[in-house]
């Protein structure tokens, strides 16, 4: 499964991630399983608030690569309760978006 780091600019609070260690050769947000199947469970990101870094949005006039960089319109976190991680059992996935509460799958 690839690495994705999140980064958010102070000063105009935009998110985006970046993948930081790919799982192969050419692996991106495009071709790797880990971004392409959906809704499988991932480890935590690890997440920087930055003022030094440029926003791909901002600053760069939205010219960046898509395939390594994704800008994150909105986040949420959740609980699997189940044997397989992958989230192929039958379980309980509670997910927590930032505007829309708690959902339950």
């Amino acid at each position: 499964m690839c690495n994705v780091t999140f980064f958010k600019q102070k000063s105009c609070n935009h998110t985006w991630a970046v993948i930081t260690t790919p799982c192969g050769p050419y692996m991106d947000f495009s071709t790797c399983a880990s971004f392409c199947g959906g809704d499988s469970i991932k480890k935590t990101p690890k997440f920087y608030k930055t003022s030094t870094r440029a926003c791909p949005r901002c600053d760069l006039g939205g010219m960046y690569d898509r395939r390594v960089v994704q800008m994150v319109e909105r986040m949420g976190w959740g609980i699997h309760w189940g044997l397989d991680p992958e989230g192929g059992d039958w379980a309980v996935e509670m997910r927590m978006g930032e505007t829309r509460g708690c959902v339950i799958l």
